[in-house]
């Protein structure tokens, strides 16, 4: 039988801008995230990276006969969620980035070889790049799951990300008639009262850099989730200047105060709240009488409805919140290795 490294050749290159064409359609070809496997997404991040990337690296694998089989985006990092208990300042080479929640492998086939051959690849990087573990984070339920298993990947749950099947509720108010009757009735209070307060949303599409004090929102949001710094306003700012295409811009305003913002993204099939904050204690000490959250949340559940799209991501964390107002839950795993002495 032909061994894996005669089956499958992993070609590695160093810049977004020297991927084959394939690359650049194989996300819509395989059903993917066309938003991080997309190479508008990919060139942001190799160009503007909101954590600190030690190392790019993107592996192209062909078959014996020259084929594109598929592509793996690599990066040497930390571990801003501290999901993977590495040493203060370690790294690790891992795909996806962290900032990507559903990582896939991008491959035409089906066959844990080509996993198998990637991660010898990986290995081999790894060590040459100074890092002590390689493999692949934000895993669900599927083929690439199910590659990684048949190629000796041990997975190890990290984290879980939240979903609504949008079409199923048919629009907004079947969406909120869905949800159990507190939720419901507490949802609808959030809103009247919103709009009694003269809350006004805007949703709009980048156009340059943000200004980094209105990103200060999302600072404040994941340092009072205990995950401070993993985003870091001005990197956001600049990243945003290369992701035009799919990005909306939602903001809540009240008079001249922003209240609330997201960073959201479209794609054929998705919106991804991607990235978002407010400010929970500001909106306690001023007794407002609504919780700008709930807002933002609904914002961007319109929008899907409004761009025609099936799925609504909701991004991690804040189950209780999320399976409360009829998001389902998708469970993520971590694959990886220590690299041999």
């Amino acid at each position: 039988m032909t061994s894996s490294e005669e089956r499958y050749r992993v070609e590695v290159l160093t810049s977004v801008e020297d991927l084959p064409p394939e690359c650049g359609t194989i996300a819509e070809e395989l059903g993917i995230s066309t938003f991080y496997y997309g190479l508008e997404f990919l060139r942001a991040y190799e160009r503007e990276p909101i954590q600190r990337v030690l190392h790019t690296r993107y592996l192209v694998i062909r078959d014996i006969d020259g084929q594109f089989v598929g592509f793996v985006p690599c990066y040497v990092q930390g571990d801003p969620l501290r999901a993977l208990d590495l040493a203060e300042d370690e790294v690790v080479l891992l795909s996806h980035v962290w900032h990507c929640s559903d990582t896939r492998l991008a491959f035409r086939r089906e066959d844990p070889e080509i996993a198998a051959a990637v991660a010898r690849t990986m290995e081999t990087l790894a060590r040459e790049l100074g890092a002590g573990r390689y493999g692949f984070i934000n895993v669900a339920e599927g083929p690439s799951r199910d590659m990684l298993v048949a190629a000796g990947f041990v997975p190890r749950h990290i984290d879980t990300r939240y979903v609504i099947d949008l079409a199923a509720a048919g629009d907004f108010e079947g969406y909120l008639q869905g949800l159990r009757p507190n939720a419901r009735g507490e949802y609808r209070r959030q809103l009247n009262r919103a709009r009694d307060a003269g809350v006004r949303t805007t949703v709009r599409v980048p156009e340059g850099a943000e200004d980094p004090s209105s990103l200060d929102l999302f600072e404040k949001l994941m340092a009072n989730v205990g995950s401070a710094g993993y985003y870091d306003k001005e990197r956001i700012s600049r990243f945003l200047t290369y992701v035009p295409s799919g990005a909306r811009i939602v903001e809540l305003h009240q008079g001249e105060e922003l209240l609330g913002k997201a960073v959201v993204f479209l794609e054929e099939t998705k919106i991804h709240a991607w990235a978002g904050g407010y400010d929970r204690y500001e909106d306690a000490r001023v007794k407002r009488p609504f919780s700008s959250y709930y807002l933002l949340i609904a914002e961007i559940i319109r929008l899907g409805y409004e761009a025609g799209v099936r799925y609504f991501e909701g991004g991690r964390r804040n189950g209780p919140f999320k399976e409360r107002y009829g998001m389902s839950p998708v469970e993520l795993d971590a694959f990886i290795r220590e690299v041999a002495p």
